[in-house]
């Protein structure tokens, strides 16, 4: 039970709030709603975005961010209710956070197949992070520089957040507590969450069906970012059909892990899952490119939605240059 007493408890000058680091704000309701979602966006801006869902008796925290700064004292200061944790998936940038939460939660729950997982980082993850997110911030400054000219679409909670010095960064390993079939329900009082798996992105993928306002948390299994579907464990046939059961919800707002857009409408599962069938289908002519870690991959690109995949696995045409 996350409560002031608690982080008094386990204060000092590490569990200090780092406004420089996380963009926190509520979500406002939608078209016909009188009152916000009870749902809050805990953005690390240009590296992931975690959502804490606030009911009348618990609340929940999906994704624990990427372990940089602390997580705690921003929570705390949104809700002082007894806290549960889903992690998305067991991947260090949704689960960094684990660790520093794990005394002061009533469980860390993941999906069954991610229950075997959630160990330490290993070293070379946090330096292929460093480049890569060095990387995906070279090339937001080009674009923050075209942005200055003219459109002026960028917000500040729109620039990623520097990276601090990450000497002291560790993602230890933090066994989770309970296991979340498909289909179970979450209870926080006058709201309930649905459990969904959709495995593809990696075998332990899960997402958060909230009916009341009609609200899809994706994790990494719906996007504002390039779908990631060529890591291991990863599933292009098996992502296709999970986005098309997504698709049949008829969400209004799908709250997404990645990039600087947290918050996508509805028609963004239609669109994801039409581009993953086709994909999987064999019915695109993808191109060689790398991600941001400088691994190759086909890259699949269809009607705003960009679909990383192995080369070894090419189905359709011989892959093409690079436009």
């Amino acid at each position: 039970m996350l409560m002031t007493s608690t982080l008094a408890a386990h204060g000092g000058p590490g569990q200090r709030d780092h406004p420089e680091w996380y963009a926190t704000r509520w979500l406002p309701g939608g078209a016909g709603q009188s009152v916000g979602t009870g749902i809050a966006l805990i953005a690390e801006p240009g590296h992931v975005n975690s959502f804490l869902v606030v009911g009348a008796r618990r609340a929940l925290l999906f994704d624990t961010g990427m372990g940089i700064r602390p997580i705690l004292p921003v929570v705390a200061g949104l809700t002082g209710l007894p806290l549960t944790v889903v992690n998305s998936h067991d991947h260090f940038d949704h689960r960094g956070g684990n660790h520093e939460l794990a005394p002061h939660v009533a469980d860390i729950a993941v999906h069954p197949a991610g229950l075997a997982g959630h160990e330490a980082a290993p070293a070379e993850f946090y330096a292929g992070y460093e480049r890569a997110a060095g990387r995906a911030a070279a090339l937001f400054d080009r674009f923050a520089e075209l942005d200055r000219q003219g459109p002026f679409t960028l917000t500040p909670d729109q620039h990623p957040r520097p990276l601090p010095d990450l000497g002291d960064w560790r993602i230890p390993a933090v066994p989770p507590t309970r296991a979340m079939a498909d289909g179970e329900t979450i209870d926080l009082g006058d709201r309930a969450l649905t459990v969904l798996h959709t495995p593809g992105h990696s075998p332990d993928s899960l997402c958060l069906w909230d009916p009341e306002t009609r609200t899809l948390l994706s994790g990494d299994t719906v996007l504002s970012a390039a779908y990631w579907a060529h890591q291991p464990g990863a599933d292009v046939r098996a992502f296709a059909r999970g986005l098309d059961r997504l698709d049949r919800l008829g969400a209004r707002r799908v709250l997404v892990a990645h990039n600087l857009r947290a918050e996508l409408d509805g028609d963004a599962v239609h669109r994801a899952a039409l581009a993953m069938a086709a994909v999987a289908g064999g019915d695109t002519r993808p191109y060689l490119d790398a991600d941001l870690l400088g691994r190759p991959v086909l890259r699949h690109d269809l009607a705003g939605v960009s679909i990383f995949t192995p080369p070894r696995e090419v189905t359709g045409p011989a892959p093409e240059e690079r436009p």
